[in-house]
C-alpha cells in the first residue's frame, strides 16, 4: 500500500457486520414466528394481555428518553428536534392503546420494526449519505414486513394480515423521520443524485411487486398452483388465506355485509338450494361444533353454506353475550350485532333457516329492536376481510403498471444522470 493510500478493509468490515446484523435481527423476527402464539397466550393468561401495551409503551418512553440524552450530549438546541421526538413517541404511545382495543400484541410489532428501521439505518448509511436513505430504509423495512406475513400464511395456526403489514411499515417510517427531523444525523444531508433516485425506483418496484403479488395470491390461485406444482401436502393442508374478494351488500344507511357471491350467486343459491338447510345446525351448541362446521363447508367448497353459518353463529354468540352483561353499552352493542345479524340472515338465507329450525321465535327479533343501537351504520365482521374496492384484475394491472412505471422511470434517472463518474451504484 503506497503512503497516503487509506485501507477500506476496517470500513467493509463495519460495513457487512452492519448488514449482518440487520439480517440477523430480520431472521430472528420470522424463527420466532411459530412460538409467538403460545407465549402470547400464556401472558394473556397469566398476566393480560394489557401487558404488551405497557411493554412497548415503557419502551418507547425509554428509547425517546435515550435520544433527547443524545442531542443534549450534541448540544443540539433545536427545539424542533425536541418536539419532532417527543411527538413520535405519543404517535406510538397513542397507535399502541388503539390496538389494545382489538389486540394488544400487535403493538410489539413497534418494537420489532422499530429496531430493524434503526439497524438498516446503520447498514444503509456506509453507503448513503443524502436523504435518500430514510426512504431507502422505509421501502426496505416494509418489503421485510410483507415477507414476515408471508411467512406467517405459511404457518400452521398464524395468519396474513394486510393490518399488520401497515403496522410494521408504520413503524419502520416513524423511526425514519424520528432520525430525519428529531436526531438529524450529521453525516446525513443533501438531496439523492442520480444513483440514489435509480435505488429508490428498484426499491419501489421490488415493494410493489411484491405487494401486488399478495394481493392477486387468493385461495383459487393456491389451488391453481399447486394443483400444477409439487408442492408438499402439509404446505397446502395448512396454509390460510392470504386474500380473498367479495362485494358489499347493503342499504348504506343502516347495515353493511361482505360475501364472496355475486348478488345473482347469492339470490339463485338462496332459491336452489334449499336442501342445505338441512345441514345447517338450529344454533352451535359449542366452539368445536363450530369449527367442524368451518372445516367442512369451507369458503372454497360451499361459499354460501359457510356464510351462512358464521352470520349464524355471530348472531348466537352476540344474543348470549348481550344476555350476559352487566354493562349497559356492552349490552346495546351485542344486542345490535345480533338483530343485524338475523336481519342479514332472513333477508339472504331465509329458506335456510326455515329448513334448520334456526329462525328466531315470534316476537324475538320486535323485542331486541328496542336495545340496539341507530346512531351508527352496522358493519357485519362476517367475511369482513373481503376486498369490495376494487377486483383482483384491477389490482394485477394496478401493481403491474405502478411497478413498471417506476422501473421506467430509473431508467429515465439513468439517462438523465450516467453512472460514469458517480460513487458506485450501492
Amino acid at each position: 500500500m503506497g503512503p497516503g493510500r487509506v485501507s477500506r478493509q476496517p470500513v467493509k468490515r463495519a460495513e457487512y457486520l452492519a448488514w449482518a446484523v440487520a439480517a440477523g435481527w430480520s431472521g430472528i423476527i420470522f424463527v420466532t414466528i411459530p412460538f409467538v402464539r403460545p407465549a402470547v397466550s400464556y401472558v394473556e393468561q397469566n398476566w393480560g394481555g394489557d401487558l404488551f401495551s405497557y411493554l412497548v409503551t415503557t419502551c418507547v418512553l425509554l428509547a425517546s428518553a435515550a435520544a433527547v440524552v443524545l442531542l443534549l450530549k450534541r448540544r443540539q438546541k433545536s427545539l424542533s428536534g425536541y418536539a419532532w421526538l417527543l411527538g413520535i413517541a405519543g404517535v406510538v404511545i397513542y397507535l399502541t392503546f388503539y390496538l389494545q382495543s382489538g389486540s394488544a400484541v400487535e403493538a410489539v410489532h413497534f418494537l420489532q420494526y422499530g429496531m430493524l428501521s434503526l439497524l438498516l439505518f446503520r447498514a444503509f448509511a456506509h453507503r448513503i449519505n443524502d436523504h435518500s436513505i430514510y426512504a431507502a430504509v422505509t421501502i426496505s423495512g416494509g418489503t421485510i414486513g410483507m415477507l414476515d406475513e408471508t411467512i406467517q400464511w405459511l404457518t400452521p395456526e398464524r395468519y396474513f394480515g394486510f393490518n399488520d403489514i401497515w403496522i410494521n411499515f408504520t413503524a419502520v417510517a416513524l423511526v425514519q423521520v424520528a432520525l430525519a427531523a428529531g436526531i438529524r444525523p450529521r453525516r446525513i444531508s443533501g438531496w439523492p443524485d442520480g444513483t440514489g433516485l435509480r435505488r429508490l425506483c428498484r426499491l419501489g418496484a421490488v415493494a410493489i411487486a411484491y405487494l401486488g403479488l399478495c394481493h392477486i395470491n387468493t385461495p383459487e390461485r393456491v389451488a391453481w398452483l399447486s394443483a400444477r406444482l409439487p408442492l408438499p401436502d402439509v404446505i397446502v393442508d395448512e396454509i390460510g388465506i392470504m386474500v380473498e374478494y367479495g362485494h358489499l351488500y347493503g342499504d348504506g344507511k343502516n347495515m353493511l355485509f361482505r360475501s364472496r357471491l355475486a348478488a345473482g350467486d347469492l339470490r339463485r343459491s338462496a332459491r336452489e338450494r334449499p336442501g342445505a338447510g338441512a345441514r345447517l345446525p338450529a344454533r352451535f351448541g359449542d366452539s368445536e361444533q363450530y369449527i367442524e362446521f368451518l372445516e367442512t363447508y369451507t369458503p372454497l367448497n360451499d361459499p354460501f353454506l359457510h356464510e351462512a353459518g358464521v352470520h349464524l353463529y355471530s348472531r348466537g354468540f352476540n344474543l348470549e353475550r348481550a344476555r350476559e352483561a352487566t354493562d349497559g353499552e356492552k349490552q346495546r352493542l351485542r344486542f345490535t350485532r345480533a338483530y343485524w345479524e338475523n336481519r342479514i340472515l332472513e333477508e339472504n338465507f331465509a329458506e335456510l333457516l326455515r329448513l334448520s329450525g334456526a329462525r328466531w321465535p315470534a316476537g324475538l327479533a320486535d323485542e331486541i329492536q328496542g336495545k340496539i343501537d341507530r346512531d351508527e351504520i352496522f358493519e357485519s365482521l362476517v367475511s369482513r376481510h373481503l376486498i369490495t374496492a376494487f377486483s383482483r384484475e384491477q389490482a394485477f394491472w394496478s401493481f403491474l403498471c405502478a411497478a413498471v412505471g417506476l422501473l421506467l422511470l430509473g431508467r429515465y434517472f439513468a439517462k438523465r444522470w450516467p453512472v460514469d463518474g458517480e460513487q458506485g451504484d450501492g
